[in-house]
This record gives structure tokens, C-alpha cells and sequence, in this order.
């Protein structure tokens, strides 16, 4: 073989066609793009280096970089003593249960049947490196950190290295495993068992461990410094109570740490008086209602200063407006529109004139909507002048503009607002519920926004942070109170890589009721609850255990936790749709009728056990049968087909 400086044969069960040829010279795959066949990194002059190899097939064009291709069939690894692995080729979707390395399919992993444990190839190379030969010397040590029978040599000549507990590569002296390839800095196998972080941590001091302790397992925690993962096997300094971590470099380092959070030059002079602040006391899901009543409250300042000044005049001119308790209706206000939205014509219904059945909507059970916000309906409104139609729509959501351009979330192309076709449903990109009502679209991106979603404000103020926070859509960070990314809108500081999602940045009420603490204000907490909390806390819903590092509803006189999601539901995808109504399902024997509840005495859906409290439901209103169903639940059955 051509550029071949010397030839060793390996059968790999990866590849049980030919043989795969160590080969020692980059000339003979130069000029090829390839990737190892285990740990699919590049196989590159610049990663092979000098003394680096690879082991390939020149026929089929495959190729394991030769660190891998050595590795055995079985291994066992730090992170899973128990039990061990066994190198399979997983054709399943699985993430690697070391790294947190996610959706791998068609790959190499070292698998554990019995536990379900996963560890990918590039972290099983991290822990096989080949023994060298052991040097005898003077200074010896058990370490409780270590294997409890191997003995760590300490070597009396300063080196610079990589050190299995830190992390990083230091000149020090090290001390080597004389059973395995342990390494680690003599610093770092003498570190202090406890050490005092008041100035990060003043409530307690933090405890040195070797491992992350197994109650902490269930859920992913990141270092209070570097806010890398903590993976189970690092050495930590952690405080259990409150359920604080830190890598050991960053903690003997920490008054090295300094981020823009914490730096009086990074503050932004605005003001935030003109600011939405958030939490606040209701769920924020009607930001068009906020804007209406803001526009009436600058309309009636500009009325009483033109009052004020015609009295100033000597004009004292008393009649009663036409509209009664109305006058922020002028006489331009039109009584009865065509609307694009529907087929008939529509009358405007103000207060007080007892026009139709519409006049108890802000007191009536169950809600009226409008047709489209899909919000509750509040004065004034537009409804269909046919009896028979339930057709009823806001008088400020017929004014919305027909064409939003630069939309902060779309500038590109303009945003054109038109109805859903009818039978069919629509999903935003802000925050990824469904619609059938009205879309602000774009035709050339396909990118959508329902009506709520497009005049959410650009910048508001929330609890916990010192800056305002911008409208964004970044699936790439972390939202700081739920850990998870969004592919939604959110609200982020990007000068301190700070960001919240919509449903914890907006839609989180400071306080929400339930009956498991019926007459008590449960209140949106922020860790750490109090100094007495339990270590573990379990939501009474779904009753499991909850990460204490997340915010979460906590009942301080019945001692009650909720999660966020439990208690004020975030995954309900439909809270957009608009039906009414009756209908017939296969999977009840009764007609159902689609409403919205303000208050029921059912409180929740009759297949998945959530709150229905404002939501569209499917209700049975035969007699003696307590049936309903969320429009969510109904989706998933008819699905099941």
C-alpha cells in the first residue's frame, strides 16, 4: 500500500468485512475527509501529530483513530463501578450518562444493561490510557478520594501534567496511582475539608467530597462559578443544605471570579419606572388588554388637561358625553363594522347597554372569549348581529394593525395578520402554542406569530435581576430559573448571559391558589426557601422529588412545594384555539361542549387530573355525569385513534 511505513492487522467488530491496517504515515489517507468510526472526531494531521496513528480500511474509507481501536470489549468506569460495559453498537437514540453528551444514534457505546448506563467512546478514552511502567519511591498514600486498595506514589519531580481530579494541566509534583493511571496534583491531594466562601456563600461553609453525593443525582447541577456541569465522579466543595457546588479549582479560586453580573460598569442607566416589572400578581397572557387600558388612562390625562383648560377659559359647558360612562368613545367610534374575520356584520357593545346576552361577561361562568385573542371578553366589544351566532370579538383586537413592520423578533420582512384556514391549526413561533383564530405572518420565512405573542413588550424588569431584560428568541442558553432552553421568545441580559423564558419571565404569577391549600397565597419562592427547608422537597402534585436550585410555589403554613408547571401549567400547547359549541367523540358515550371555566366545581380535567380553570374544556352537561376533558387531553385521544 502506497505511503504504508509499517502494516498491523486488527479484526474490529466494527467492521467485520476486512481487517483494519495500523497505519503509521498521515501520506496514506492525506486528502481524505474522515472521522473516526468511535468517537467520530476528525482524524487530521493536526490531531494525529507526530506520534499518533490510525487504523483504517483504504477500501471502504474507514477509520478509528488507534487510542480507540485499542480500547477493550469490556470496561469498567469510574462513574459506574458496579457493573461492567460492554462496547455496543446502539442503534437507539441515547445519551451518554458521563459526559451528558445527548441524542447519539447509530454509535459506539460502552452499555450497561441491567442500569440502562451509557458511556461514549471519547469518555471511556479519557479513563483506559495504557499503565506505564511504576516507579518506586519513598512517599506513599492511600487516599479516601482514590480506590481504597491502590496506593498513590508521590513523584519528586516537578511535572507538568493532567490532573484526573482538577482537570487541568499545572507544573506540580503528582502522586501516581500504582495500580492504574490515576494522577493528581500533590496540591490537590491535600486539599482543606472544609473551607469558608463568605463572600459566595456565607450561610454555611462547603464540604470537600469526591463524587457528587448520590441524593443529588436525580437532577443536573452546574458549578456557582465556572456554571460548567458538575459530572458525578468530580471532587466538589459542596454545601448539602443549600444545595451548593463548586469545581475545587474554582472554589480556592473564587475571589479570582469577577462577572458582569457583579461589576457596578456593566449596570445599564435606564429607567425602568416605564418598565413592565415582573412577577407580577396575574399570569401576563393578555398584553393587548394592557395596551388598550394604557392608551384609555393616556386618553382620559388628555382629556381632563383639555377640561381644565376650557375651564380656565370660563367654559363650563356640563353636558353628558352620548356614550354615557363611556367617554373614551368618541363620535367617530363606528357602531357596526364588516370584518375580514367574518361573514356577517358585527354592532359594538359597550357598558351598561344591556345589548344582547353579553352584558354579565366580566361576572357570568363560564367565559366568553373573543374570537380572536382567544382571551376573556371585556367591554367594548364587537358581537355578530345574528341571533344564532356566537361570534364576539374586542373592539381593540378589530383595530389591530393589518401589517406589522421590523417586528423586533422578524425584522426582515414585514408581518402580515390574517385568519387561520378554517379546519386548520397554526403553530407560534413565540411561544409554540397552536392557534385557528388570527396569525401575524411572514410569506417568505414561514415564521408566525399569534396575535398575543406579536405585542408582547420589548424590555421589562424582573425580580431577579438588577438589569432589564430584552425580548429574544435563543434556544442556545439556559433559562436561569428552569435550567432548560426555549426555543421561544425569551427575555435575556446579554451582557451577563442572563436569561429567563417566556412562561418564567411573564407567566408566572407572584402568587396562585390551590385547593390542597384552600384560603392560602401560595407564593412564587426563590431558592433557598428559608433556613429550615427540608433538603428534599416533593411537589404534592406530581410527587416528585423537586431541584431545590429552581424556583418553585411553596405554601409557607401548609409546608406545601409545588413545581412551576404543576401548579400553573406550561405545556398546554392550545390555550390559543377558539371553539364553540358541540360535539361528539368516540371516546365518551355523551355530547361535549366546548367552554372556558372561570370556576368549576370539577377544578380539574377528568383524564389527566390538571387544573381546567381557564382553559377551553370539553364538558358534559348531561345529568349525573361529571365528565370533562382539557382540549389538550382530547388532542392526545383522538390521536391514540
Amino acid at each position: 500500500m502506497d505511503g504504508a511505513t509499517e502494516m498491523e492487522d486488527i479484526n474490529h467488530v466494527s467492521h467485520e468485512e476486512h481487517p483494519l491496517k495500523l497505519i503509521e504515515n498521515w501520506k496514506t489517507i492525506e486528502g481524505r475527509i474522515v472521522r473516526c468510526g468511535g468517537c467520530l472526531e476528525p482524524i487530521s494531521k493536526s490531531s494525529l501529530g507526530e506520534c499518533e496513528s490510525t487504523y483504517g480500511c483504504i477500501t471502504c474509507n474507514y477509520f478509528w483513530h488507534k487510542k480507540c481501536a485499542q480500547l477493550p470489549s469490556t470496561f469498567t468506569h469510574p462513574s459506574h463501578l458496579n457493573h461492567t460495559l460492554t462496547l455496543t453498537i446502539r442503534v437507539s437514540v441515547w445519551n451518554c450518562d458521563v459526559c451528558k453528551d445527548g441524542r447519539l444514534l447509530n454509535r459506539f457505546s460502552y452499555y450497561c444493561s441491567p442500569c440502562d448506563f451509557d458511556a461514549c467512546i471519547k469518555c471511556v478514552v479519557e479513563d483506559a490510557a495504557v499503565i506505564v511502567h511504576k516507579d518506586e519511591a519513598a512517599i506513599k498514600l492511600i487516599h479516601e478520594g482514590h480506590h481504597p486498595k491502590h496506593t498513590l506514589t508521590l513523584r519528586l519531580r516537578s511535572t507538568r501534567f493532567h490532573c484526573d481530579v482538577c482537570q487541568t494541566d499545572e507544573n506540580d509534583f503528582l502522586y501516581k496511582c500504582d495500580d492504574c493511571d490515576f494522577l493528581i496534583h500533590k496540591t490537590c491531594a491535600h486539599l482543606p475539608p472544609t473551607i469558608d466562601l463568605h463572600s459566595h456563600h456565607h450561610q454555611h461553609p462547603v464540604v470537600l467530597v469526591y463524587s457528587l453525593p448520590y441524593k443529588f443525582h436525580r437532577f443536573i447541577y452546574y458549578c456557582y462559578f465556572c456554571e460548567k456541569y458538575v459530572r458525578r465522579r468530580d471532587w466538589l466543595y459542596h454545601c448539602a443544605n443549600c444545595s451548593f457546588f463548586a469545581h475545587i479549582k474554582c472554589a480556592l479560586n473564587a475571589d479570582k471570579f469577577s462577572t458582569p453580573r457583579d461589576n457596578q460598569e456593566y449596570v445599564v442607566e435606564v429607567d425602568t419606572k416605564e418598565l413592565l416589572h415582573f412577577p407580577m400578581s396575574h399570569a401576563f397572557i393578555d398584553p393587548l388588554k394592557l395596551i388598550s387600558n394604557s392608551r384609555k388612562i393616556a386618553q382620559e390625562v388628555d382629556n381632563n388637561n383639555v377640561d381644565n383648560d376650557d375651564n380656565m377659559d370660563g367654559d363650563d359647558d356640563d353636558d353628558d358625553d352620548d356614550n354615557g360612562d363611556n367617554g373614551n368613545y368618541d363620535d367617530e367610534t363606528i357602531n357596526e363594522i364588516n370584518h375580514c374575520s367574518h361573514d356577517h356584520p358585527l354592532i359594538l357593545n359597550v357598558e351598561h347597554q344591556g345589548n344582547k346576552m353579553h352584558n354579565n361577561i366580566n361576572l357570568g361562568d363560564p367565559i366568553e372569549v373573543c374570537n380572536c385573542c382567544v382571551r376573556p371578553l371585556s367591554f367594548p366589544y364587537y358581537s355578530c348581529t345574528k341571533d344564532e351566532c356566537s361570534f364576539v370579538l374586542h373592539k381593540y383586537c378589530s383595530e389591530l394593525p393589518v401589517t406589522l413592520q421590523c417586528h423586533q423578533l422578524h425584522p426582515n420582512h414585514p408581518l402580515n395578520l390574517a385568519p387561520v384556514d378554517s379546519g386548520y391549526h397554526a403553530r407560534c413561533d413565540g411561544c409554540n402554542n397552536w392557534s385557528n383564530t388570527f396569525m401575524y405572518q411572514c410569506e417568505i420565512c414561514t415564521f408566525y406569530l399569534d396575535v398575543n405573542c406579536a405585542f408582547l413588550p420589548n424590555t421589562i424588569k424582573h425580580k431577579l435581576h438588577n438589569h432589564p431584560l430584552l425580548q429574544v428568541i435563543d434556544p442556545n442558553v439556559r433559562c436561569v430559573a428552569c435550567n432548560m432552553t426555549s426555543p421561544c421568545i425569551s427575555y435575556a441580559c446579554k451582557v451577563c448571559n442572563f436569561q429567563l423564558d417566556l412562561h418564567c419571565a411573564i407567566r408566572s404569577p407572584q402568587l396562585v391558589a390551590h385547593r390542597y391549600c384552600e384560603g392560602h397565597e401560595i407564593s412564587l419562592t426563590y431558592h433557598p426557601i428559608d433556613n429550615d427547608h427540608p433538603q428534599n422537597l416533593y411537589c404534592v402534585i406530581c410527587e416528585e422529588e423537586m431541584n431545590p436550585n429552581l424556583p418553585l410555589y411553596y405554601c409557607g403554613i401548609c409546608k406545601n412545594s409545588f413545581h412551576l408547571n404543576c401548579i400553573n401549567r406550561s405545556d398546554y400547547l392550545f390555550e390559543n384555539i377558539c371553539y364553540n359549541g358541540i360535539t361528539t367523540v368516540r371516546y365518551h358515550k355523551h355530547p361535549l361542549t366546548y367552554v372556558w371555566r372561570k370556576k368549576t366545581p370539577k377544578y380539574v380535567c377528568s383524564h389527566c387530573g390538571c387544573d381546567v380553570n381557564g382553559y377551553l374544556v370539553l364538558e358534559c352537561r348531561v345529568e349525573a355525569c361529571n365528565f370533562n376533558i382539557c382540549f389538550q387531553c382530547h388532542v392526545r385521544k383522538n390521536l391514540e385513534g
